[in-house]
């Protein structure tokens, strides 16, 4: 009879075994295969008594972190842009990260990427700051970003004019993992106006605050693997408390991009790659 029943225990335990690893190749493949495949876009107003009148209806569309190679290809590229132009942006936004460090671009790849992000349409302006892995490719991504109709951002203030004669501005800075940003330069500036602000790292706020109305990054990824309660279980240097969405500080807004693809780990749960689309209403 013991026999029996340590038969049965054996039994159990072996079944339990096999479902617990079933369990764990499907949350896997899920993690791997199908969520960095996906791509969501996230609705955001402005509201700020320092927009004029004549931005009413403007819509900046922004992304982020791409690590072309790793789980973003090319049929994942070609979706991004469908959605973000699928906005009508009048801004499109890029705060960085097109490359990946353990990706070896071809020609052919230099080739896509310069028609695809060239495809995304805005009807003002496009543009774009380095993120730290561009910056070990820092020509080929200026090149890349160049020939597909982007500014590229660093430390040089933009004015830009919508329906009206009352310009908001916009400036940004190169990855301050990467490089050593004129800090004292941007705070000499005069605030006029509504400024916008762009970065890969989020924890450029904590230096500008106080000549930034909205300060738009990346970088996170949202910390790749979230948990309910817990939030991203990867942080990446300077991102603090910032992980992923809209926050507070001080008098500016925040917004963190969760990014587009990967990086170092090949995998995202629950925190499906989003474009964010900001509209002034």
């Amino acid at each position: 009879m013991e026999e029996i029943q340590e038969s049965k225990k054996k039994h159990f335990f072996k079944k339990y075994l096999i479902i617990l690893f079933l369990i764990i190749i499907l949350i896997y493949s899920y993690m791997h295969y199908i969520e960095p495949k996906l791509v969501i876009v996230k609705d955001f107003n402005l509201t700020s008594n320092a927009i004029p009148s004549s931005f009413k209806g403007f819509t900046i569309t922004h992304f982020s972190d791409i690590h072309f190679g790793r789980t973003t290809n090319e049929k994942e590229l070609e979706k991004v842009v469908t959605k973000i132009n699928e906005t009508k942006p009048d801004l499109v936004l890029f705060s960085g990260d097109l490359f990946d460090t353990y990706i070896t671009l071809s020609e052919n790849n230099i080739a896509f990427l310069k028609k695809t992000l060239k495809n995304i349409s805005a009807s003002l302006n496009k543009f774009a700051v380095i993120g730290d892995y561009d910056a070990d490719k820092v020509d080929l991504y200026k090149e890349i970003m160049n020939e597909a109709g982007f500014t590229i951002l660093d430390g040089e203030r933009k004015t830009i004019f919508y329906q009206g004669n009352t310009p908001i501005y916009i400036n940004g800075i190169s990855s301050i993992s990467r490089f050593t940003p004129d800090y004292e330069k941007l705070m000499q500036e005069k605030k006029e106006g509504l400024q916008l602000f762009l970065s890969h790292e989020p924890e450029v706020i904590t230096k500008i605050s106080d000549k930034v109305d909205y300060l738009f990054s990346g970088h996170s990824l949202g910390g790749l693997v979230r948990l309910p309660g817990i939030g991203g279980l990867i942080n990446n240097t300077h991102t603090k408390e910032f992980q992923k969405g809209e926050y507070k500080y001080h008098n500016s807004v925040v917004f963190v991009n969760n990014g587009i693809g990967t990086q170092n780990f090949s995998v995202r749960l629950f925190n499906i790659p989003s474009i964010y689309c900001y509209r002034i209403i």
